[in-house]
């Protein structure tokens, strides 16, 4: 059975990125509301937004096994796969350097001995191995998800070959369940990580071999889950979306931990979300939400760019503690991050494809030129 393209990922996908922009943007964090408490509307937006990290991770997992299985050369497959992440992840990362290493030029104040510290902190925070796994806090933070990405894939195409996908699964869940003791649950049983557990071992692996067995268990899974209607499905969703939400404020408000960045309910979550794509191709097939999704790793990449412009740019302005920033903040940074990325590949487009000129056909008397014309 010959599977049609699954639109409702490409659905699911502009859902996210926008999720991963107001994560970003703390929608209504500091600002007046007119109803209810900012700090508590950020909660809950923050919180919500959750899901979309775990599902790109799924996501490209699950795509990734099932042109695993339509191509015949594997390898040749993965190789340009991952040689595209990593050009992307060397590009982007070089960009943000050179422009956080200018920006603490340009900002930097107090001695000189306080500036050349500032500088050599900066160079030991991107020259070491933890870098690999997490990335760097700086403007370019959102980068650990390419890392993380780029060490899942290759975990998984290993255990495709190797035929030992599902205990891939089973080992990257218990990786996960250890994770949470660095996110969102260490305080709780007193237990401490020093490191952090947001990279490709504890958090990006599970989920990205959790959409790969999606993808090449698909068949078998949708045939089991013919009995299961949609609406049940999305029901789940919803009960997913409510209990991620009561587990973080029971762990955050209730207990006065940490705000984590992943959760237990995270995983049931997920499930459902890929289920209900499975289930549902269509969702998203419409002209915008392609567009979208062909530029949402260009959107991820560039939108703490632009959120610093913002920034900086606003810094005194009492602006961003008015409800219509709160409300416009996050759809501007997505707008803005989409058109400077879509005219970024269209310049890129023009450069590596120039128009080749034609040439002007001889004049003669009876036949003049009608270059005009197209």
């Amino acid at each position: 059975m010959q599977m049609t393209r699954n639109y409702t990922i490409d659905f699911f996908k502009c859902l996210a990125i926008f999720g991963v922009v107001c994560i970003h943007t703390h929608t209504f964090r500091d600002t007046a509301v007119p109803f209810g408490n900012g700090e508590i509307w950020a909660f809950i937006i923050d919180t919500l937004a959750r899901f979309s990290v775990p599902f790109f991770f799924a996501a490209s997992g699950y795509l990734f096994a099932m042109k695993l299985q339509r191509t015949d050369d594997t390898f040749a497959y993965f190789k340009r796969y991952t040689g595209k992440l990593i050009g992307l992840l060397a590009a982007w990362f070089s960009f943000y350097w050179i422009y956080d290493f200018i920006r603490m030029l340009a900002t930097s104040s107090g001695t000189m001995n306080e500036q050349k510290a500032q500088l050599t902190a900066y160079f030991q925070d991107t020259f070491q191995w933890r870098t690999l796994l997490d990335g760097i806090s700086y403007t370019q933070y959102q980068l650990w998800f390419m890392f993380a990405l780029i060490f899942s894939i290759i975990i998984i195409y290993a255990a495709y070959r190797l035929r030992l996908l599902k205990l891939t699964l089973l080992a990257a869940l218990l990786l996960n369940l250890i994770g949470l003791l660095g996110q969102s649950y260490g305080p709780l049983f007193h237990v401490t990580m020093e490191e952090t557990t947001r990279n490709g071992i504890y958090f990006g692996l599970f989920y990205t071999a959790l959409g790969a067995c999606f993808g090449l268990y698909e068949k078998q899974i949708i045939q089991k889950a013919q009995a299961i209607r949609l609406k049940t499905i999305g029901m789940v969703i919803a009960a997913g979306f409510i209990l991620q939400l009561i587990e973080r404020y029971l762990l955050h408000y209730g207990l006065d931990l940490p705000q984590g960045e992943y959760f237990i309910s995270t995983i049931p979550l997920t499930i459902a979300l890929l289920l209900f794509t499975l289930k549902a191709r269509h969702i998203g097939n419409h002209r915008y939400v392609s567009i979208v999704a062909k530029n949402v790793v260009g959107i991820y990449l560039i939108h703490t760019f632009w959120r610093s412009i913002f920034d900086q740019a606003l810094d005194q302005s009492n602006i961003t503690h008015t409800f219509a920033w709160g409300l416009l903040y996050a759809p501007i940074l997505y707008a803005v991050s989409l058109l400077s990325y879509m005219g970024l590949q269209y310049m890129k487009g023009k450069l590596s494809n120039p128009t080749v000129p034609r040439q002007a056909k001889p004049r003669t008397a009876l036949r003049p030129s009608n270059s005009l014309i197209k």
